[in-house]
C-alpha cells in the first residue's frame, strides 16, 4: 500500500484534504521532534492486524511441524544467525515463532522486536571473539552472584 507523507500542520490546517487521501492509502504525519504519526481507516487496520495473527499461528505451526524449513528461511531473512552456536540458533527459531504468534494476537509487536533486537546483540557477541571473551570474565562486583537462567 502506499503512504502519502505530509507535515502535520497540514492535519489541522486542511483535515478534509488529508482525510480524503485516507481513501486509497494511509497517511504518514510528519512532525517535528516527535514521532511522526500514522493515520489509516479503521477496517483497513482490523484487515492488517487480522492477516498478520494469521501469519503468526501459521509461522508457529511451521516451526512446531518443520523446524528446520524455518530455521533455514529464518537464516536466509536474518544473515547474523550464522555466528549464533546451533543450541541458541534452534532457541531463537523456537522463541521467534511463539512471540511472532503471540504478538499478532495481541496485536502488538513490541516484544516481537526486542526479541530480534536482543538475539541480534548475542549474535554480535558470537562474531567477536574478544568482545565473547571479555564478556565472559567474571565481574568484579559487591553482592551475590547470579544464578544463569536455565534455558
Amino acid at each position: 500500500m502506499r503512504i502519502i507523507e505530509r507535515p502535520f500542520s497540514d492535519l489541522l490546517r486542511h483535515p478534509k484534504q488529508v482525510t480524503e487521501n485516507l481513501q486509497d492509502s494511509d497517511v504518514l504525519l510528519r512532525r517535528r521532534d516527535e514521532p511522526d504519526v500514522r493515520l489509516s481507516l479503521a477496517d483497513r487496520d482490523a484487515g492488517r492486524a487480522s492477516a498478520l495473527g494469521a501469519l503468526g499461528r501459521t509461522l508457529r505451526n511451521v516451526a512446531v511441524q518443520n523446524p528446520k524449513a524455518l530455521a533455514e528461511a529464518l537464516a536466509e531473512a536474518l544473515p547474523w544467525l550464522e555466528f549464533l552456536p546451533p543450541s541458541d540458533r534452534k532457541l531463537f527459531v523456537d522463541e521467534f515463532s511463539r512471540v511472532t504468534a503471540a504478538s499478532a494476537e495481541l496485536d502488538n509487536y513490541a516484544a516481537l522486536s526486542q526479541l530480534v533486537s536482543e538475539w541480534r546483540a548475542t549474535a554480535e557477541m558470537h562474531a567477536d571473539p574478544r568482545l565473547a571473551r571479555r564478556l565472559k570474565r567474571p565481574l568484579q562486583a559487591d553482592g551475590q552472584p547470579v544464578e544463569p537462567r536455565a534455558g
